[in-house]
């Protein structure tokens, strides 16, 4: 006999399998041909659902659109969480997000540059956008300035600048490790370098 909580479970697991499917066709769209470019046929195609099961889960291009935005603001607030590490620790701090934000920013690479062109012509995805980068432009900025509050650093220039000098340095890095120029260890390294120097340390 079937328990009515198995089905419930069955059926909640093929909802997130569909829904994860249309999330990763959709992406893979986005990123192949551009915001403009990509279909709601094109992505239930990748996906292999119907146009009926694509509305199930979102109502439009722009809701999954959305959706795929607000991920990369989830997946840049995880590379930035000092949870387990010792805060006053700052070569390790460093050296950690240094690492786990540009493994996020080579993750998010082509998602990031059709958001960029999208910030553009759509007002909401704009703001998204800017909050996503001010976001971690000012965590970044806030643990420089409390270290530098406590005396374990001297900046050399404003913490707001140095945390838009991190965030450069991943963008420009991203392209040369998905390339295969440089490897992610090595890009840490520099940046580390170079963070240190301008943290006076």
């Amino acid at each position: 006999m079937s328990h009515g909580w198995a089905v419930r479970e069955d059926h909640d697991r093929a909802d997130a399998e569909r829904y994860g499917q249309l999330l990763e066709a959709a992406r893979e769209s986005f990123e192949e041909l551009g915001y403009g470019a990509t279909t709601i046929a094109e992505i239930t195609r990748r996906a292999g659902v119907s146009r009926a099961t694509f509305y199930v889960y979102f109502a439009s291009k722009e809701q999954v659109f959305a959706v795929l935005a607000d991920q990369v603001r989830e997946r840049f607030l995880r590379a930035q969480d000092l949870a387990g590490l010792d805060p006053n620790d700052v070569e390790g701090v460093l050296r950690l997000t240094i690492e786990t934000t540009l493994e996020a920013t080579v993750e998010c690479h082509g998602l990031m540059a059709v958001l960029n062109h999208q910030a553009v012509a759509d007002p909401a995805i704009g703001e998204l956008w800017q909050e996503i980068q001010r976001k971690a432009v000012h965590r970044t900025a806030n643990y420089v300035r409390q270290q530098a509050e406590a005396g374990r650093v001297e900046p050399v220039a404003d913490p707001e600048s140095l945390g838009l000098m991190g965030a450069g340095m991943n963008d420009r890095y991203a392209p040369l490790v998905l390339a295969g120029q440089v490897k992610v260890e090595d890009a840490v390294e520099e940046m580390h370098r170079i963070w240190m120097a301008c943290l006076g340390r």
